[in-house]
């Protein structure tokens, strides 16, 4: 990026103070921010960044973008400028989508309840096979990290970026920001039921993509989840469905087959326009499959062949807290998954691993299905009713120790013990690890999951320096 701060202005709508540069960067934080960078004082709700201005421009910040009425001296502004703007974080906004327009790059928007991260990452793996791409940096997916991931891009052909929500209209202004040539949901799940109420209006709030997906674009359907289904009706373009093939129903544009797991690596087939393929990866989980086939189904809306976009999966590796596998010293294999959880995600998981231990316990009579089961945050008045239906659900796959972190993990671990599950409760995460650290046998498969304020990934860490990592 090299911009001059006049014509910045101008895009922001917005009044120059001081001698306009050049600025090759963007930053929202003085402590990371590189010389020659555009600084946004972004009032935040534990900060305020025009308390910084001053710092940036010591580090050497070509400019700040500030509040119209912020105060600054004239005789500060000798070799650097001001553009006063209504709200910096709209302007970020602005700048980023006129960047974005000059750029003629594609972009691929990806949204939904659960597995907006994985399914990006994957999309950019399998495009990645045929074209140049960049994604969105980590989850940085909401109103201040999408323009700085948009303004980031070097030349690259194509950007995969996630779209995060925690209120409606959230996903519009970011769908707009980054009008998408690809748009896609995951799914609708019960997370955020919080700030929602019910999943119906988080169904509308994720819908907001297909709503204002520009009329070129193309929607990506998850035609076997309902409600994705029903909201992609608020798209009157071109749409491309997926799905793993259902008995009675017409398969999918990208259909999904044959799906099988063992030994932590997944296997399903696919087809798509008169091609077929075959998918193995590193990853738990059905519902990760169908991420991958999400992905597939990205590159394919951007005509990529699907053999190559195939090819390009295979540099695709589980994230960390979200299904990386650690096999100890002690032969425990640990399953990260710590990274968030929902009552929907969580008996997902619960499902593959039992059936995963049924198997790995043919060779080892004594491999367990052990749980490591915290808080899930942002459910409202439903949380514990909800994680006493994930305590049974805990119970029914035949969990055979579940341990119980925080208050509303000892919910799940105590519904379970009711109905004969042995079960532990611990408050803290190091708490957790001290408690296995011991206890582990060889063909263990111990799961961690919950809400990413709780800090479980704390406990794979001590267990991996603790017992040692293979």
């Amino acid at each position: 990026m090299r911009l001059h701060g006049e014509a910045a202005a101008r895009t922001m709508g917005g009044a120059l103070d001081g001698p306009a540069g050049m600025f090759t960067g963007v930053s929202i934080d003085s402590r990371t921010l590189a010389p020659r960078d555009l600084f946004f004082a972004i009032r935040g709700p534990r900060f305020d960044g025009h308390d910084f201005v001053p710092h940036a421009f010591v580090k050497g910040a070509a400019g700040a973008v500030v509040e119209d009425t912020f105060e600054y001296p004239k005789e500060n502004l000798r070799d650097r400028f001001l553009v006063r703007v209504p709200d910096p974080t709209k302007a970020l906004g602005a700048l980023a989508r006129e960047e974005r327009r000059k750029s003629g790059a594609q972009i691929v928007a990806i949204t939904g309840s659960l597995g907006k991260t994985t399914t990006k990452e994957a999309a950019a793996a399998a495009i990645g096979a045929v074209r140049s791409v960049f994604s969105s940096f980590g989850n940085l997916n909401n109103q201040w990290g999408l323009p700085l991931s948009l303004l980031a891009r070097d030349d690259e052909e194509v950007g995969v970026v996630e779209l995060g929500m925690s209120a409606p209209g959230e996903v519009r202004t970011l769908t707009e920001i980054a009008e998408p040539d690809v748009g896609l949901v995951t799914n609708v799940a019960d997370a955020h039921l919080e700030f929602f109420g019910s999943i119906e209006r988080i169904a509308e709030a994720k819908g907001e993509l297909f709503e204002v997906l520009p009329a070129g674009a193309t929607a990506v359907v998850n035609v076997r989840d309902k409600r994705v289904r029903k909201q992609s009706e608020r798209f009157r373009g071109r749409k491309l469905t997926y799905g793993f093939r259902k008995n009675g129903e017409t398969d999918p544009d990208v259909c999904g087959s044959d799906y099988t797991s063992i030994g932590g690596q997944i296997e399903f087939a696919v087809s798509a326009f008169g091609e077929t393929a075959f998918v193995e990866s590193p990853i738990l989980g059905e519902h990760q499959a169908l991420n991958l086939l999400a992905a597939l189904a990205a590159a394919a809306a951007l005509k990529v062949p699907l053999f190559e976009a195939v090819k390009g999966l295979q540099t695709f590796r589980a994230l960390p807290g979200r299904g990386r596998r650690t096999e100890l010293l002690n032969g425990a294999v640990l399953v990260d998954e710590t990274y968030n959880s929902s009552p929907w995600a969580l008996e997902t998981v619960l499902a593959e691993l039992d059936r995963e231990t049924h198997i790995r316990r043919l060779p080892r009579v004594n491999a367990r299905l052990v749980l490591v089961v915290g808080d899930m945050r942002e459910l409202g008045e439903e949380a514990e009713a909800l994680h006493r239906r994930v305590g049974h659900s805990v119970h029914q796959h035949t969990a055979d120790w579940v341990v119980g972190v925080g208050r509303l993990g000892r919910i799940i671990a105590k519904t379970a013990e009711a109905l004969g599950t042995h079960a532990s409760f611990v408050e803290t995460p190091e708490e957790a690890a001290a408690l296995l650290q011991t206890a582990l046998n060889v063909g263990d498969l111990v799961l961690f999951k919950a809400s990413r304020a709780v800090g479980l990934e704390r406990a794979v860490e001590a267990l991996r320096t603790e017992i040692g990592d293979i």
